[in-house]
Protein backbone atom coordinates (compact mmCIF):
# COMPACT_ATOMS: atom_id res chain seq x y z
CA UNK A 1 0.00 0.00 0.00
CA UNK A 2 1.54 3.31 -0.65
CA UNK A 3 0.44 6.69 0.95
CA UNK A 4 1.19 9.73 -0.33
CA UNK A 5 2.35 12.61 1.97
CA UNK A 6 0.62 15.70 2.59
CA UNK A 7 2.81 18.10 4.44
CA UNK A 8 2.20 21.62 5.90
CA UNK A 9 4.89 24.22 6.97
CA UNK A 10 4.36 26.53 9.70
CA UNK A 11 6.73 29.51 9.19
CA UNK A 12 7.30 31.95 11.93
CA UNK A 13 10.03 34.54 11.30
CA UNK A 14 10.95 37.73 13.13
CA UNK A 15 13.53 39.45 11.49
CA UNK A 16 15.39 42.23 12.99
CA UNK A 17 16.75 45.18 11.71
CA UNK A 18 14.55 45.09 8.51
CA UNK A 19 11.07 46.23 8.46
CA UNK A 20 9.83 43.76 5.85
CA UNK A 21 9.65 39.70 5.60
CA UNK A 22 12.35 38.81 3.38
CA UNK A 23 12.53 35.19 3.93
CA UNK A 24 11.44 32.49 2.07
CA UNK A 25 11.47 28.81 3.15
CA UNK A 26 10.66 25.77 1.39
CA UNK A 27 10.08 22.25 2.44
CA UNK A 28 10.96 19.17 0.93
CA UNK A 29 10.03 15.47 2.21
CA UNK A 30 12.62 12.39 1.21
CA UNK A 31 12.25 8.78 1.83
CA UNK A 32 15.87 7.29 2.94
CA UNK A 33 16.38 4.79 0.27
CA UNK A 34 18.82 1.45 1.05
CA UNK A 35 20.80 -0.73 -1.70
CA UNK A 36 22.48 -3.45 -1.05
CA UNK A 37 25.56 -4.43 -3.17
CA UNK A 38 26.91 -7.96 -3.42
CA UNK A 39 29.96 -7.56 -1.37
CA UNK A 40 27.74 -6.41 1.41
CA UNK A 41 28.79 -2.84 1.46
CA UNK A 42 25.30 -0.24 0.93
CA UNK A 43 24.43 2.88 -0.22
CA UNK A 44 21.87 5.01 1.36
CA UNK A 45 20.21 8.00 -0.61
CA UNK A 46 17.36 10.09 -0.45
CA UNK A 47 14.58 10.67 -3.03
CA UNK A 48 11.42 12.75 -2.97
CA UNK A 49 9.36 11.40 -0.98
CA UNK A 50 6.34 11.26 -3.94
CA UNK A 51 4.72 7.58 -2.25
CA UNK A 52 6.03 5.67 0.80
CA UNK A 53 4.68 2.99 2.23
CA UNK A 54 4.54 2.54 6.21
CA UNK A 55 7.93 2.06 7.31
CA UNK A 56 10.17 3.87 5.21
CA UNK A 57 12.12 6.07 6.84
CA UNK A 58 11.29 10.10 5.61
CA UNK A 59 13.26 13.26 6.04
CA UNK A 60 11.75 16.45 6.76
CA UNK A 61 13.64 19.64 5.54
CA UNK A 62 13.17 23.26 5.58
CA UNK A 63 15.25 25.11 3.53
CA UNK A 64 15.12 28.60 4.17
CA UNK A 65 16.71 32.00 2.26
CA UNK A 66 17.28 35.76 2.93
CA UNK A 67 16.27 37.71 -0.27
CA UNK A 68 16.73 40.81 1.74
CA UNK A 69 19.48 43.37 1.42
CA UNK A 70 20.48 43.58 4.50
CA UNK A 71 21.54 40.46 7.26
CA UNK A 72 18.63 38.43 9.01
CA UNK A 73 18.59 38.09 12.79
CA UNK A 74 16.64 36.42 15.32
CA UNK A 75 14.62 33.72 12.53
CA UNK A 76 12.67 31.35 14.49
CA UNK A 77 11.01 29.07 11.92
CA UNK A 78 8.08 25.90 13.14
CA UNK A 79 7.47 22.47 11.72
CA UNK A 80 4.75 20.22 12.34
CA UNK A 81 5.48 16.59 12.46
CA UNK A 82 2.92 14.85 10.41
CA UNK A 83 0.61 12.24 12.96
CA UNK A 84 1.35 9.74 10.36
CA UNK A 85 5.03 10.16 11.00
CA UNK A 86 6.59 8.51 14.07
CA UNK A 87 9.53 11.05 15.13
CA UNK A 88 13.27 9.91 15.42
CA UNK A 89 14.22 11.53 18.88
CA UNK A 90 17.23 14.15 18.75
CA UNK A 91 16.93 14.12 14.65
CA UNK A 92 15.79 17.52 14.93
CA UNK A 93 19.32 18.80 17.09
CA UNK A 94 21.39 21.05 15.01
CA UNK A 95 24.83 23.14 15.47
CA UNK A 96 24.12 27.43 15.61
CA UNK A 97 20.46 26.55 16.10
CA UNK A 98 17.96 26.56 19.65
CA UNK A 99 15.96 23.41 19.18
CA UNK A 100 12.71 23.19 21.02
CA UNK A 101 9.84 20.72 21.25
CA UNK A 102 5.92 21.60 21.77
CA UNK A 103 3.36 18.42 22.82
CA UNK A 104 0.53 20.90 22.37
CA UNK A 105 0.24 21.56 18.84
CA UNK A 106 2.74 24.29 18.91
CA UNK A 107 1.07 26.75 21.61
CA UNK A 108 3.98 26.27 23.79
CA UNK A 109 7.47 24.91 23.08
CA UNK A 110 10.30 24.05 25.77
CA UNK A 111 13.53 22.25 25.53
CA UNK A 112 13.47 18.24 25.00
CA UNK A 113 14.82 17.76 28.80
CA UNK A 114 12.14 19.26 29.86
CA UNK A 115 9.28 18.47 28.13
CA UNK A 116 6.63 17.12 29.85
CA UNK A 117 3.15 15.46 28.86
CA UNK A 118 -0.53 16.78 31.33
CA UNK A 119 -2.49 13.51 32.29
CA UNK A 120 -5.89 13.52 32.42
CA UNK A 121 -5.83 13.86 36.20
CA UNK A 122 -3.17 16.49 36.43
CA UNK A 123 0.11 14.41 36.93
CA UNK A 124 2.48 14.18 34.31
CA UNK A 125 5.50 12.56 32.69
CA UNK A 126 8.00 12.53 30.44
CA UNK A 127 7.30 13.38 26.77
CA UNK A 128 7.70 10.56 24.45
CA UNK A 129 9.28 11.21 21.05
CA UNK A 130 6.01 10.68 19.99
CA UNK A 131 4.15 13.31 21.73
CA UNK A 132 6.39 15.41 20.05
CA UNK A 133 3.43 17.87 17.78
CA UNK A 134 5.88 20.60 16.51
CA UNK A 135 9.83 21.61 16.27
CA UNK A 136 10.86 24.89 16.59
CA UNK A 137 14.11 25.73 15.17
CA UNK A 138 15.34 29.31 16.81
CA UNK A 139 18.56 30.63 14.07
CA UNK A 140 21.19 31.46 16.65
CA UNK A 141 23.37 33.15 13.72
CA UNK A 142 22.99 36.30 11.61
CA UNK A 143 21.62 35.13 7.88
CA UNK A 144 23.75 37.08 5.70
CA UNK A 145 21.94 38.72 2.98
CA UNK A 146 21.40 36.30 0.01
CA UNK A 147 22.50 33.15 2.17
CA UNK A 148 20.21 30.56 3.80
CA UNK A 149 20.28 27.29 5.50
CA UNK A 150 18.50 24.31 5.83
CA UNK A 151 16.78 22.22 9.11
CA UNK A 152 15.70 18.92 9.06
CA UNK A 153 13.73 15.83 11.25
CA UNK A 154 13.44 12.23 10.34
CA UNK A 155 10.61 10.16 11.40
CA UNK A 156 9.46 6.81 10.03
CA UNK A 157 5.55 6.36 8.45
CA UNK A 158 3.62 4.81 10.55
Amino acid sequence: MYRKLFCTLLLGAAILPTSALALTASQTVEREVIVRHADGTQTITLVQADKVTPGDKVVYSLNYYNDDDEAAENIILVMPIPNEVAYFDGSAEMESVKTTYSVDSGQTFVERASLLVTLTDGSTRRASADDITHIRWAVRDTVAPKTGGKLSFSGRLR
